[in-house]
């Protein structure tokens, strides 16, 4: 009786096809690196002759704005330079104006606004006050032979605060800018500080209370303290329009 017994391969019949292709794949190999070395300036010889035949050309570079109306650094530099001398020039006579108005309204005592006609006491009342005391200086204050004096509104301060535009001035390769906000006040006024003004809220009896308000000369901006506080806050009188 025949046992079903599993079928062994020969090993020879595995053997036979592994070896040749193992041969015919080392004879392609050696066959393409003869191949290789009998033309080794081939590659080499297209890839110049390529070269040769197109000359390289540098990319073009459109500009973002057309160069003649571009300034030289030159003509820049020349026009800075220009700059910084005629604000350098119009600083110095301001500063000329300002110290020949300054000395005016200190022997006068007053300077007049001849932009609103307002009457303005030459300098504050030196020391620091509550509001009540700084409303009071200047009901008392005699002064260029009028009495009428009284504690300016914040708009009237306001308008105290020089404007003057910015002017630069040019030191070696850097150019320093002035401002002439926060700086002195117009008139040639003499202030020791912030100076309060008679904004204040009135009740129903017509008694002023709640918050003192005056003028940041250091900012330029209106600000409120409690009336009671003395601290840096001053008295400076003004009268109406002159007659």
């Amino acid at each position: 009786m025949a046992l079903n017994m599993p079928y062994a391969w020969p090993m020879h019949d595995f053997r036979k096809p592994i070896l040749l292709a193992f041969a015919a794949l080392t004879l392609f190999t050696t066959a393409n690196a003869a191949g290789a070395q009998t033309q080794p300036g081939t590659a080499a010889g297209a890839q110049s002759s390529t070269q040769s035949s197109t000359p390289a050309v540098a990319p073009q570079v459109r500009p973002a704005f057309p160069q003649e109306l571009l300034p030289a650094p030159e003509e820049q530099g020349a026009a800075s330079r220009e700059k910084a001398e005629a604000d350098k020039t119009r600083r110095e006579a301001k500063a000329q104006e300002d110290s020949r108005l300054a000395q005016e309204t200190r022997a006068r005592g007053y300077w007049v606004d001849p932009s609103t006609g307002l009457m303005w006491a030459g300098k504050d009342n030196g020391l620091a006050v509550t509001w009540h005391k700084a409303a009071s200086y200047c009901r008392n204050l005699r002064l260029a032979g009028y009495s009428d004096w009284r504690l300016a509104t914040l708009d009237e301060l306001a308008g105290l605060v020089d404007k003057s535009p910015p002017t630069s001035e040019r030191v070696n390769d850097v150019e320093i800018l002035f401002i002439g906000g926060g700086g002195p006040v117009r008139g040639g006024l003499l202030l020791t500080g912030d100076p309060w003004s008679s904004n204040r809220v009135l009740d129903r009896f017509g008694h002023p209370y709640g918050p003192g308000w005056f003028l940041d000369f250091g900012t330029s901006k209106p600000s409120y303290d409690l009336p009671y506080f003395r601290n840096t806050k001053y008295s400076l009188c003004v009268r109406g329009a002159e007659r």
